[in-house]
């Protein structure tokens, strides 16, 4: 993944600097990007982590130059954790809560998590300029609106496509985010009826409901709803 973004960073006119970290800049360094690798372990501890504190050290080195008096306004960090499966990542609330502290906090720079997929990256590897990965993404949308998780190229692309601040996504540039939310709301949907459910039934009268199965039997109609939930 690394690769793959330097190529898009590259292909657009970013240039790295002169240091041994991947920080890339235009020709008017007015806008940068560092490019870090983590593992999801490193993640749950990333502010306490030697990669941030090497990362943000480098940074304050840089911002002393004059030539680069930018680099604490509009600077960006790509953070890429591999995973091995991008859906069960997705619903990882520990990990989740990570991510969400790591990009709210605008501390130095901005944070975009990237979460990919080895296989996933396979795809990948032709798609590093705009137009080519324009046309990936607009060429299956309707496919992932139906499942964000339908191909992991291509929720990986999504992800490269609504994190790059310099691309256009087709169609609408919140497909990601909203898609991403109704995935979070039916799974919230789901998880609060089967507490009321829980909650409104003893184990005696769930036991009793089940030894005399009928759809007319209220117990039953309630668990028949919280299965259409289910994916």
């Amino acid at each position: 993944m690394r690769d793959t973004i330097i190529k898009f960073l590259q292909n657009n006119h970013f240039n790295q600097l002169d240091t041994e970290f991947d920080f890339y800049t235009n020709s008017q360094n007015s806008e940068y990007f560092i490019v870090s690798q983590y593992s999801s372990n490193d993640l749950h501890n990333f502010f306490d982590d030697d990669k941030t504190s090497q990362v943000i050290k480098e940074f304050e080195r840089l911002s002393l130059k004059s030539e680069h008096e930018n680099i604490k306004k509009n600077t960006s960090l790509f953070i890429l954790v591999e995973v091995d499966n991008l859906k069960e990542a997705f619903e990882d609330e520990k990990l989740q809560g990570s991510i969400l502290l790591i990009e709210e906090d605008y501390y130095y720079f901005r944070k975009f998590i990237i979460l990919y997929t080895r296989n996933g990256l396979l795809d990948l590897r032709d798609k590093a300029t705009n137009e080519a990965l324009y046309n990936y993404l607009e060429f299956s949308i309707d496919a992932f609106e139906d499942d964000m998780f339908f191909s992991e190229s291509y929720f990986m692309a999504m992800e490269i496509g609504v994190k790059l601040p310099f691309f256009t996504l087709p169609k609408r540039n919140d497909i990601y985010q909203s898609i991403e939310s109704q995935y979070q709301d039916d799974k919230d949907e789901l998880d609060n009826r089967l507490l009321d459910f829980y909650t409104k039934n003893t184990d005696e009268k769930l036991s009793k409901s089940l030894k005399d199965i009928s759809t007319d039997d209220q117990i039953i109609s309630d668990l028949l709803e919280i299965g259409e939930l289910l994916p």
